[in-house]
């Protein structure tokens, strides 16, 4: 029998991966969703045939790359009217007179990071390898750094970054930077409270690829001098990007809110009825890979909230935030693109209230936003390669001579035959679907082709495409409303989309529903509003329509969902997913063939932040049930961003997608930044388990030299029959070795830096070393589970084992550990 003996772990300050440069500043709030005023009924059925939107209403049609999108972005300036410190200034490097007391490491001179800019870029026109610089404090000790950390990039593209560095004081500190083939490097501050982060840094190193270093020491430099813009030591010394001076609100107006009261029929559905409660007695998916995602302070991305989107192809993972585009690989979780969605679609004004979408049907994307007046902005790719071509066109939604047109909270949805946009034309008041023929997007020419709009809808609520997952032969649309708190409407666009018809239904015997409160969150002054009873999203698959949205229920917020039948129009099962204290919201749903689920979604109470949270089923499960939630990203700061309605503002909505390569499930939430008034988003990938069950515990790990928390998942099945039971280890430090080991009983004994998380006896698995290259490492082993290590039990089926892995881990020196899973076998 092998037993593991734990290492001590050496102290190290791990802080949060997401914990970034200063919140941009001026942040601004985009407008809420519009009001529809008084809510109608929809017609027990009716069809009504479209009207096609006039070419004139058309914009100039395009093609661009990404690549050209992103040469476009490098002359991007964040936010109209960005007020700057100092003197409206943005950050240069300098080297100060010598009236300046310095803390060079040798010699006399090092250079400074002028007015304490959070983030500066050094540009060294070749791939060189960045060994190490000094760093010390500058100025008062208020005002000093609180931590730094270096990101590489080659091209535009990030290759890796270190962990945060807060060894900053006058002595100065080798701070063992070690990022290899980069052409650029960009030193990112933490500021302290008084919003910008100063320092000095002196002994820069690098090493050419043939390995000859060179060693910047600044000797040379003349006193009182600015580097950039000079070309000093044949480098390129940007000017600073950061944000250093608190933030002042820019928000996105809030989606407008039915004010009229509920009918009588809903009076029992009142912020004070009974609580009803899922028993958590579904199946929770099983964690995979998972990612940060676009954070306030990326490029373009200056808005509160952020109208968190995000959808999963072949290879890639896109977010579409206000404003902001970034696209991930799905295998490593790097960021490939991080552009302005203004740039992406190269307009002056603003792009935003985005949408993402993955067209399952003919392996393409398409994507959507606003200028919050009559335009529509819309692209749909030539491939399925997000970083490739895409066609590019500006519609315009509202009639022509419309003063004051606003297109507000459009919706996306796709299938085999078109793409759907529905949006409220706040000018009319009414709401509209606009069905696209897919067809001519699909020719060798791309072109937008027939364009059909269905005004003057009923004032319900925001109108879904029900995204198609697999085929339906039709293509529904689903929304709720007040006027009828019991029911779903039922809308479906015939075809030909050349020319189509619109038919409305009605799905009834939905559990009668409320707007959720808003809800309470640690350290906030003002409630976050959790928006409305809207449908946050809608997917379809093998038959069945499923949506989500955030409800009251026993006074707080709470997340329900539907399973609905279009054809036979009844509702299969709904489920409730709430707390005792917690407040849930903005969830959003997606489902596969099979029936598994998965919803993820926003949650806090008066002890937490606002953090991101998922939920599941298998469909074997009881009806009506899904897990209990789990807290997947944790809010690390306050939240208090007013509007001038005196809302605190957040969402407005979330994205759960599936994948189409292997039917996992992709979900992207938002969370608090660990700097006040800020909103980070994090991006999840889940496995449905349908066989036996997997838990997740001691969650709360310290981070690792990546700066991440490691986490444990697992491939494969929990099946002894099929034994093809694979554990992997993510977001751990690259090359180093460590090893899987699981025992019987669970524990949570303080080791080191971390918990152990599994009791003794335990067993280990032979050493494993982690990948290599990208900012963090993967470790991978196959269990047969037929043959453990001697001295371990025989599994049976309803047998549970804890596994975790333990790294060795460097700079600083020592060992971490992962989470934990309890894993429950089946036949």
């Amino acid at each position: 029998m092998t037993r593991l003996s734990p290492t001590p772990l050496l102290l190290s300050a791990l802080l949060s991966p997401l914990a970034t440069t200063a919140v941009a500043q001026n942040v601004k709030a985009l407008p809420a969703p519009a009001d529809p005023g008084q809510a109608t009924s929809a017609p027990a059925e009716a069809t009504v045939r479209g009207i096609r939107v006039d070419p004139t209403a058309f914009g100039e049609s395009w093609t661009q790359t990404m690549d050209q999108a992103i040469e476009r972005a490098k002359e991007y300036k964040q936010a109209d009217g960005n007020a700057r410190g100092r003197n409206g200034s943005q950050g240069v490097w300098e080297l100060p007179s010598p009236k300046y007391k310095l803390y060079a490491h040798s010699g006399q001179k090092a250079i400074i990071n002028r007015w304490g800019d959070t983030s500066m870029g050094i540009g060294f026109g070749e791939s060189v390898a960045v060994k190490e610089l000094w760093i010390a404090s500058q100025g008062g000790r208020g005002i000093w750094a609180e931590a730094v950390r270096v990101v590489g990039y080659l091209g535009d593209r990030e290759v890796g970054r270190t962990e945060w560095f807060d060894d900053i004081d006058p002595e100065p500190s080798r701070f063992e930077v070690g990022l290899g083939g980069v052409d650029r490097i960009v030193i990112e501050a933490r500021p302290s409270s008084s919003g910008a982060g100063h320092y000095a840094i002196d002994d820069l190193l690098l090493a050419s690829e043939s390995g000859q270093e060179r060693l910047i020491d600044f000797e040379d430099a003349r006193w009182d001098s600015v580097l950039t813009g000079s070309g000093y030591a044949g480098l390129t010394w940007e000017e600073g990007q950061g944000s250093f001076t608190p933030p002042d609100p820019k928000i996105v107006p809030a989606p407008k809110q039915i004010l009229s009261p509920l009918p009588a029929s809903n009076a029992g559905a009142s912020l004070t009825s009974p609580a009803t409660s899922s028993a958590g007695a579904g199946t929770l998916p099983l964690p995979l890979t998972n990612f940060g995602g676009p954070i306030l302070g990326d490029p373009g991305a200056g808005f509160i909230p952020p109208d968190t989107a995000g959808a999963a192809g072949l290879d890639h993972f896109v977010s579409a935030v206000n404003t902001n585009l970034s696209v991930y690989e799905k295998s490593t979780g790097n960021r490939v693109v991080n552009i302005p969605l203004s740039t992406f679609f190269n307009t002056p004004t603003i792009a935003g209230d985005p949408r993402i979408a993955y067209d399952f049907a003919d392996d393409r994307w398409v994507l959507i936003a606003t200028d919050f007046g009559d335009d529509l902005f819309f692209a749909y790719s030539e491939t399925s390669d997000p970083t490739g071509a895409w066609f590019m066109q500006t519609i315009r939604l509202t009639l022509p001579g419309v003063p004051n047109g606003f297109i507000d909270f459009p919706t996306l949805g796709v299938d085999s035959r078109g793409v759907f946009v529905s949006a409220f034309l706040v000018h009319i008041p009414a709401f509209a679907i606009f069905a696209i023929d897919k067809a001519p997007l699909l020719a060798p020419n791309q072109s937008l082709g027939a364009v059909t709009a269905f005004r003057d809808l009923p004032l319900d609520f925001a109108i879904h495409h029900a995204v198609q997952y697999t085929e339906a032969g039709a293509s529904y649309m689903v929304s709720v409303s007040p006027a009828n708190p019991t029911g779903m409407t039922l809308r479906t666009v015939n075809t030909p989309l050349s020319n189509p018809t619109l038919t409305t239904q009605v799905i009834n015997g939905l559990p009668a529903f409320d707007f959720a409160p808003n809800a309470p969150a640690l350290g906030s002054t003002v409630d976050i509003n959790t928006g409305d009873i809207r449908l946050v999203n809608a997917c379809y698959a093998n038959g069945s329509i499923w949506a989500s949205h955030a409800v009251e229920n026993a006074g707080r917020a709470a997340a329900r969902w539907y399973e609905v039948d279009p054809v036979a129009l009844t509702l299969l099962q709904t489920g409730l997913v709430s707390d005792p204290d917690l407040h849930y919201y903005y969830p959003s749903i997606a489902a596969d063939a099979n029936g598994n689920v998965v919803m993820g979604f926003s949650g806090s109470d008066a002890t937490r932040f606002p953090s991101a949270y998922y939920t599941g089923r298998v469909a074997t499960d009881a009806p009506g049930e899904m897990g209990p939630p789990v807290l997947f990203s944790e809010g690390l700061a306050s939240y208090t961003i007013v509007d001038g309605a005196g809302r605190n503002r957040w969402g407005d909505y979330s994205l759960t997608t599936l994948d189409p390569v292997d039917g996992t499930f992709w979900t992207i939430q938002e969370r608090t930044n660990s700097i006040p008034n800020s909103w980070v988003t994090w991006i999840q990938q889940l496995e449905a388990v349908s066989c036996g069950t997997i838990t997740r515990y001691c969650e709360v790990q310290p981070a690792n030299s990546t700066g991440l928390s490691g986490v444990i998942s697992t491939t494969g099945t929990t099946s002894l029959s099929a034994n093809d039971f694979t554990l992997v280890a993510t977001s751990v430090p690259t090359s180093v070795f460590g090893l899987f080991f699981f025992g019987e009983t669970q524990a949570a004994l303080p080791v080191g830096n971390a918990t152990l998380c599994i009791g003794t006896p335990f067993f280990r698995l032979p050493v494993v070393t982690t990948s290599a290259g990208g900012a963090s490492g993967t470790a991978t082993f196959d269990l047969d589970l037929g043959a453990l290590p001697a001295g371990a039990p025989t599994l049976q089926v309803g047998d549970t084992l804890n596994f975790s892995f333990w790294h060795r881990d460097s700079n600083p020196a020592g060992s971490n550990f992962t989470d934990a899973i309890n894993v429950e076998f089946c036949d």
